[in-house]
């Protein structure tokens, strides 16, 4: 049996028992404050029928009264408040006990379910201590994986770097190809525009237009340019350089005018002019830049410079040779 004691305040007020019936489980209820406080009152009603009490004890007992069916209103309402819970406890024992079929009793079946809890709870304390274990694993796997990954993103971060660099260097090389391809472009067209704008001089060897690592060289021999003993262009060499100016025109190109001599010493009248053949090598390439510059040509562009006698590009020991030394070579070179 399982008995509910309800209290109110500080006082008990009654106990509510709940049987349980063959066929059905019901709860069956009568508190003894409720039958205690039905018999009390028509035994006041009965006192003050008598007639036998002073005016005070009316009071007294009146006061009383009203205290007792105040009560018992109370506890009227309780009962009523108890009886619901009491259905409601009866709906649910009978959803508790569908389920606790294999219960005797209310004792035992507690008795039961505090043996089953505390297996339970056991169960799962050791579960919880397996799971703790595993979590502890779990949690060392993680920070060994963590470290890994710090690690990976080190050099992640290292191979990034690396990787840019090289991209940035590809790019470089790219830009650098792409001027070279531009340089060699404009480098080739240039080299076919000379040589087929002189290939008359060409075909005569008294040119040589050379395609070169850094730019165009065009040899020109002294006959074609100046008369012997001469820093002044001839009709010819004036039509020459005219016609390598025009090609030369809005190119983006250095034009460095180099003088060549023959190992030859300059004697006479010529000598007081140019005493040796560096002065006269400087001064037939001076000569063309001039030219150069009046056939428009910006002169922030051009260089005169004499190397003498000095480079020779055939023996002096020969007046084949000679002449061959003596020359003009203009060194074409880009500016971008």
């Amino acid at each position: 049996m399982l008995n509910i004691i309800t209290t109110i305040g500080k006082r008990t007020i009654g106990k509510t028992k709940i049987s349980k019936t063959t066929n059905s489980n019901k709860i069956s209820s009568t508190p003894t404050f409720v039958k205690t406080a039905l018999v009390k009152t028509p035994i006041l009603l009965l006192v003050l029928l008598s007639g036998c009490v002073s005016s005070s004890k009316y009071e007294a007992l009146q006061a009383e009264h009203q205290q007792t069916t105040s009560e018992r209103d109370q506890l009227l309402k309780d009962k009523a408040a108890l009886e619901d819970k009491i259905a409601a406890l009866q709906t649910k024992l009978d959803e508790m006990q569908s389920k606790a079929q294999q219960l005797d009793a209310e004792l035992a079946q507690t008795s039961a379910i505090l043996d089953s809890k505390k297996k339970e709870l056991q169960s799962t304390q050791s579960r919880l201590d397996t799971t703790q274990n595993q979590l502890k694993a779990t949690s060392t796997e993680l920070d060994a994986t963590s470290q890994r990954l710090e690690t990976a993103k080190s050099s992640l971060s290292e191979a990034s770097d690396v990787l840019a660099k090289k991209d940035q260097a590809l790019k470089e090389k790219e830009e650098e190809l792409q001027k070279a391809s531009a340089y060699m472009k404009r480098t080739n067209e240039l080299y076919d525009q000379l040589v087929g704008e002189l290939k008359n001089e060409v075909a005569a060897k008294q040119v040589k237009v050379k395609e070169m690592k850094d730019g165009i060289n065009v040899n020109l021999s002294e006959d074609i340019l100046f008369p012997s003993g001469s820093a002044d262009l001839n009709k010819s060499g004036q039509e020459v350089i005219t016609r390598v100016s025009n090609k030369l025109a809005g190119k983006e190109y250095q034009i460095i005018v180099v003088g060549f001599t023959d190992n030859v010493p300059i004697r006479g009248n010529l000598a007081k002019r140019y005493p040796t053949n560096w002065e006269l090598a400087g001064a037939r390439a001076a000569s063309v830049v001039r030219l150069l510059e009046s056939t428009g040509i910006d002169s922030t562009k051009l260089i005169a410079s004499s190397y003498g006698d000095n480079f020779p590009v055939a023996s002096n020991d020969t007046e084949e040779g000679r002449a061959q030394n003596r020359r003009i070579e203009i060194r074409l070179r880009p500016l971008q």
